[in-house]
């Protein structure tokens, strides 16, 4: 049996995705490429999920529970304004802390949920609501269709990444002094948009990666 050679390479365009080799048993030498490529889905995000994070703090509980219901029907003027309705506006969390040594205010933590359709510009959005005294933005992820075609994308993308990874492993050969066989095993991974933190985007991406291991012959 010959002495398993795998040299993995993973090659990255932008998509931030690694990849490594899948646990699979070869018994000849073998040169394992990951090649990767991300396409637009052509499908511009209109609506949206904001998470605003709205704290307040006062010297007495009821104090800082009051500017937090303030904040909160600001929050609520505001989204009627851009569009939305009052029931887009969602309290999904708040919490009262006491004073601590060293902090003698009493803190409400809030976290406020906004589902806003119709949108053109989510950064001037996001501008709106970062004009509130005491607001900050968590998150403002967009909502795609569940009825939108991947298939465009995903067929742009494999096909650069099968480019991608064609030319890796034809210049990672020939670095490494050898000839490349034929295909032993081929996978793809297509990762679709996801979204977190203050992530967001007008328009969604689709990444494809694809592994592909070939045989390897030492130049004689």
């Amino acid at each position: 049996m010959s002495i398993l050679l795998i040299v993995s390479l993973i090659a990255q365009y932008g998509t931030g995705i690694s990849s490594s080799g899948p646990n699979i048993s070869i018994d000849t030498p073998a040169l394992s490429v990951t090649g990767q490529a991300s396409a637009a889905l052509g499908v511009q995000a209109t609506e949206y999920k904001i998470i605003l994070y709205a704290d307040t703090y006062a010297s007495e509980e009821k104090e800082a529970l009051a500017a937090s219901e303030d904040i909160r029907e600001e929050i609520i003027k505001v989204t009627k304004k851009i569009g939305g309705k009052k029931k887009d506006v969602v309290l999904i969390s708040r919490n009262t802390l006491e004073p601590i040594e060293g902090d003698p205010y009493f803190r409400v933590e809030q976290d406020i949920q906004i589902w806003l359709k119709d949108v053109k510009d989510i950064n001037k959005i996001k501008e709106t609501y970062l004009l509130i005294d005491g607001v900050q933005i968590g998150s403002a992820t967009p909502v795609i269709d569940k009825s939108v075609d991947y298939g465009p994308a995903i067929k742009k993308a494999r096909v650069d990444a099968l480019k991608n990874v064609k030319q890796e492993a034809k210049d990672l050969a020939f670095e490494m002094g050898v000839l490349l066989g034929e295909p032993m095993f081929i996978a793809e991974n297509i990762v679709y948009p996801i979204y977190t933190g203050y992530e967001t985007s007008e328009e969604t991406e689709i990444s494809v990666s694809v592994t592909i291991y070939y045989a390897i012959t030492h130049k004689k």
